[in-house]
C-alpha cells in the first residue's frame, strides 16, 4: 500500500486551503504559498492510499493555526480536527528523536519526520534541510518546491 508522509508546512497548507483557499496568502504561516500550491499538493497526495503525519507535526500546525484572529483560528482548528480522521498519525518517542544525529540540526518535529520516513513509500517536504537529510539517507522524498516548479514549467 502506497503511503506518503507530509511535514508541518505542507500540512498547514492543506488545512488552511481546506478551510478557505483565500486565506493561503493571508495567513502568517502560508503567505509564501499560493492557491495553486494547495491544489497541486492535494492532487499529489491523492495518488497515495495512506497519508501520514507525526504527532509533533500536528502539535506545530495547531500552534501555527492559532496565530490568527479568534474566529478564524477556531475555523482552522475545526478543519484540523476533521482532517485528523483521514490521516494516519505516528508518534516518535523522544528517546529516538534526541538520540538521532539530525536532531541538533533539525529540531524535534523534523527529526520525527526523518525517523518516520523510513517506513513510508515517500515523504513530501518544502523544507530544503529536511529534504536533503531524508534524501541523503537514500529514502524516497519529494521536494515540493521543485515539484511545483516542474509542474509550472510543464503547463
Amino acid at each position: 500500500m502506497r503511503s506518503v508522509l507530509i511535514e508541518t508546512s505542507l500540512l498547514l497548507l492543506l488545512i488552511v486551503g481546506r478551510t478557505d483557499k483565500q486565506l493561503i496568502d493571508r495567513h502568517q504561516r502560508t503567505r509564501t504559498l499560493v492557491q495553486s500550491d494547495y491544489d497541486l499538493l492535494a492532487k499529489l497526495i491523492r495518488d497515495y492510499h495512506e497519508l501520514w503525519v507525526t504527532s509533533h507535526c500536528l502539535a506545530e500546525v495547531s500552534d501555527f493555526l492559532k496565530q490568527s484572529n479568534d474566529h478564524r483560528s477556531r475555523n482552522l482548528l475545526a478543519t484540523l480536527s476533521d482532517f485528523s480522521f483521514y490521516v494516519r498519525e505516528s508518534h516518535i518517542r523522544k528517546t529516538q528523536i534526541f538520540a538521532d544525529r539530525s536532531f541538533l540540526r533539525l529540531g524535534v518535529a523534523d527529526t520525527g519526520i526523518v525517523r518516520k520516513s523510513q517506513s513510508v513509500s515517500c515523504s513530501v517536504t518544502i523544507d530544503l534541510n529536511l529534504y536533503q537529510t531524508i534524501s541523503g539517507l537514500g529514502r524516497p522524498v519529494i521536494n515540493f518546491s521543485h515539484y511545483s516548479a516542474r509542474y509550472l514549467v510543464s503547463q
